[in-house]
């Protein structure tokens, strides 16, 4: 077994370890979906072989430990107990592929009898492969043997004994497990880690997180109907909503995600002039410093841990927000303009901007180094030309894009693919009635809009 608190040590998390897993289809779907995962700051990733035998799933495990040799790395070979995965587990550790954890989803354990005969031997055998990763073993999970409901403690309290990891499901792929579970499974395995492997999601997560140490996730961070390949968004989210302190939570489902819960975008300000004009001014927000400064320390908080070597700031409104970010951040502000306001050597890029005008956009050539760690910043995007220009000046020149920031990024086909590809910090979390609204440009509040809102505050 392994103690709630050394687990959480290893993982150097508060709340739980967000591991996702991820539906192995070949060594490009693997390695996007890691650099994703990575981006985003979950804990580690599970593979699962779900279309394919284990001797096919070898090599691909190779692969990926090879490229990614400092990755937490479990596995899950599909239907197959830790009887027949051990040896294989002590093999690719003996040939240098170690593989952190092992997830079986039947452990074998059986909460009807005394004796754990078939849990015994596979603990034998794992000790006899030497392999020396966790085992988290699946119990009273989906589609094995069905538990009765009143022996959910006995099945935890056997389990406890024989695995490291505690790793219980809803009923089914994508079905949440009934919250009175998981509190029974809790009661029975004490101070042993507890790990949830099914129908967890951003919105729902609050309530299991205080019971639980591990959160092994599919489903609910996977792109709307995409069995493949994890939404950026959806993983951000649930990221962050495990880490909310709990005593602001209160343990009840995040029907408003907590990450929603960002008063300060209430001081962005109505479009009262007609259709010439943007449809709200994002920066009356910035007028009152407490609600700027909590935007800033939101947008700038998934970078704090990351390299970033110097903040782009887009003409005109991103220079305001990548110039405060910059500050936050202790780095430099390089200034993407409109073209004909350089007078040193430019390169340029056309596009298309929100109202559909053509314009173009002009960096200084050279303005960076090949390899530079770029993270660019415009106040909003809703169509997404400006801020692709702006991506593609930095490219050009051998920039590497760490991060895109915004107020809002609408979703638009550009602002989806644009979260696609990137690591997203923005203040309107996708997923939220914040973010619908948005994508109809008017926001509920616009309706008895308080002016004064938009003022400094006395003591500002």
């Amino acid at each position: 077994m392994m103690k709630r608190e050394i687990f959480h040590k290893e993982f150097k998390v508060i709340g739980p370890a967000v591991l996702p897993v991820i539906h192995v289809q070949d060594q490009i779907q693997i390695n996007r979906n890691i650099e994703l995962v990575v981006e985003c700051g979950a804990q580690g990733v599970f593979l699962i072989n779900h279309d394919f035998g284990v001797s096919d799933f070898l090599p691909l495990i190779r692969a990926c430990r090879r490229d990614h040799p400092s990755l937490w790395l479990g596995i899950n070979f599909l239907g197959v107990t830790g009887l027949r995965a051990f040896p294989t587990l002590g093999d690719l550790e003996k040939d240098g592929c170690a593989i952190d954890a092992y997830w079986a989803d039947d452990a074998r354990i059986d909460e009807r009898k005394t004796d754990q005969l078939e849990a015994a031997e596979i603990a034998e055998v794992r000790t006899k492969s030497h392999w020396s990763g966790l085992y988290f073993g699946g119990t009273a999970f989906k589609k094995q043997r069905v538990v009765d409901s009143a022996n959910y403690v006995e099945a935890a309290v056997h389990a406890s004994k024989w695995l490291d990891v505690i790793t219980t499901s809803g009923i089914s792929t994508g079905k949440a497990a009934d919250v009175e579970k998981i509190r029974k499974f809790r009661e029975g395995a004490k101070d042993t880690a507890l790990a949830v492997a099914s129908g967890i999601t951003p919105e729902n997560v609050n309530c299991y997180r205080s019971n639980i140490d591990a959160i092994l996730v599919s489903t609910g961070i996977n792109r709307n109907n995409d069995f493949y390949n994890i939404d950026r968004g959806k993983l951000d989210r649930l990221i962050q909503n495990c880490r909310v302190p709990l005593s602001e939570s209160k343990g009840e489902p995040l029907s408003r995600s907590v990450s929603e819960q960002r008063w300060y975008l209430e001081h962005m300000a109505p479009n009262v002039k007609g259709g010439t004009f943007a449809w709200l001014d994002p920066s009356a927000a910035y007028v009152n410093s407490r609600a700027f400064n909590s935007m800033l320390e939101d947008l700038a908080a998934p970078f704090l841990s990351r390299q970033v070597d110097v903040v782009a700031g887009i003409d005109a409104a991103g220079f305001v927000l990548g110039g405060a970010l910059a500050v936050r951040l202790g780095i430099g502000l390089l200034t993407i303009r409109k073209a004909g306001k350089l007078p040193v050597p430019t390169d340029q890029v056309n596009f298309v901007n929100y109202t559909q005008r053509q314009q173009t956009m002009e960096l200084r050539d050279p303005a960076i180094r090949s390899g530079t760690k770029v993270l660019i910043v415009d106040q909003w995007v809703e169509t997404g030309g400006t801020m692709s220009a702006g991506i593609e000046l930095i490219e050009r020149q051998g920039g590497e894009i760490v991060g895109v920031v915004a107020i809002c990024i609408e979703e638009t086909p550009a602002g989806v693919a644009l979260r696609e590809k990137y690591l997203c910090s923005t203040a309107v979390q996708p997923g939220t009635s914040f973010q619908a609204q948005c994508n109809e440009q008017y926001l509920d509040f616009f309706n008895d809009f308080n002016w004064d809102i938009v003022m400094p505050d006395k003591d500002d």
